[in-house]
């Protein structure tokens, strides 16, 4: 949990309640933030490629991850320019990439050896829980008169306490799994057949879907309520709504993992289209819980059937982990800078936010049609 929350919460998220300050003091426009945004789902598109041929002990990759994401948290509010930022951003989502791929292997894996595979919800509650620390953090520091460059300090601090504190789970000892249960390694693309494709592009949709309002919901909430403090609580609200879904979700027996999949994609469509038909606070809190509850669900459910689907056609999960997350990354790729622009050209949030629904409805659809 602590792993996933310093990767994700903050390596990945933390930029989100972010923005709107950095747009305040910093000066940084939306186009600017989308591009920002671009370079963390670059990182996290190149890391999750490398993990598909990478062949490197799991808690190595999971240490190095940690570590990178303090230090790289740290130094975006130690330094200042947009070049520096990007180049920061983008190793930032490398690093996450690492960290979710290979301690989602390592931990999952030890748990099914381990008799408990339904603690694998509860791990990836961390993702939920930092999205809502750093969510109330934010609200909290900023509300106190600290700026968007002390808060990067605070969470960069903060991110390399929570990974020493983690170190020694990540051991060499740790990393150890019982090779009678272990099937026989393949190449990333053997054995993987069209329910597995069906899985990796469905993901991909996702990715496009769900990242418009993961990016700029506080600055959607921010331009409709004219309150960039009361905007605020829509993200950690988000946050909590997302560990709340995970661990529902971890629960599930495998049998019904793939129509419990199948019904979060719809909720998450329905959740990014509400704040369109629905233009008030309401519709913001309900597209909020929405979201926030099918958001990690939809995660744990893909790599809990990827390790299914693996173990089925005897080939390791890790490469197939790989392939939904550069999946994942390569449709969250397109999300900022098509909303930027779409938002530069129309005035609104509206239309980018109805193709994400769309995107995340045809996902929902073809993972139905796989299972019938």
């Amino acid at each position: 949990m602590a792993a996933l929350a310093v990767a994700m919460g903050v390596g990945r998220f933390a930029f989100t309640p972010l923005l709107p300050l950095m747009q305040a003091d910093a000066g940084v426009t939306l186009t600017e933030g989308s591009w920002l945004a671009f370079a963390n789902y670059l990182g996290y598109l190149v890391g999750a490629l490398a993990t598909v041929w990478m062949r490197v002990a799991p808690h190595r990759m999971v240490r190095a991850g940690l570590a990178a994401t303090g230090v790289l948290t740290l130094a975006m509010g130690l330094t200042q320019g947009f070049a520096t930022w990007w180049a920061l951003r983008f190793l930032g989502g490398v690093a996450s990439a690492w960290v979710l791929v290979f301690a989602s292997a390592l931990v999952l894996e030890r748990l099914v050896v381990a008799g408990a595979p339904g603690l694998f919800g509860l791990v990836f509650g961390g993702v939920a829980a930092g999205i809502t620390v750093t969510g109330l953090a934010c609200l909290a520091l900023s509300a106190t008169g600290f700026g968007s460059a002390a808060i990067w300090s605070a969470f960069g601090v903060a991110s390399l306490f929570a990974g020493a504190w983690c170190w020694n789970a990540f051991s060499a000892g740790a990393a150890v799994a019982a090779p009678a249960v272990r099937p026989p390694r393949a190449g990333p693309r053997g054995g993987w057949g069209r329910a597995a494709w069906t899985l990796i592009i469905a993901y991909g949709l996702y990715g496009f879907g769900y990242i418009i309002p993961g990016t700029f919901l506080p600055v959607i909430a921010r331009d409709l309520l004219g309150g960039a403090l009361a905007a605020g609580w829509f993200w950690p609200m988000f946050g909590a709504a997302a560990f709340a879904g995970t661990l529902l979700a971890g629960r599930l027996p495998d049998a019904r993992l793939r129509a419990a999949l199948v019904g979060c994609y719809f909720m998450e469509a329905l959740g990014v289209i509400i704040p369109v038909l629905a233009e008030s606070a309401f519709g913001l809190a309900l597209g909020s819980l929405l979201l926030g509850f099918a958001f990690v669900a939809i995660t744990t459910l893909t790599l809990r059937q990827a390790r299914a689907l693996a173990a089925a056609t005897r080939t390791d999960a890790a490469p197939l982990m790989g392939a939904l997350t550069a999946s994942f990354g390569l449709g969250q790729l397109a999300g900022p800078p098509f909303a930027g622009y779409l938002v530069a050209w129309l005035g609104g949030f509206g239309p980018s936010l109805t193709v994400a629904a769309l995107g995340l409805a045809a996902g929902g659809i073809a993972l139905w049609i796989m299972g019938r």
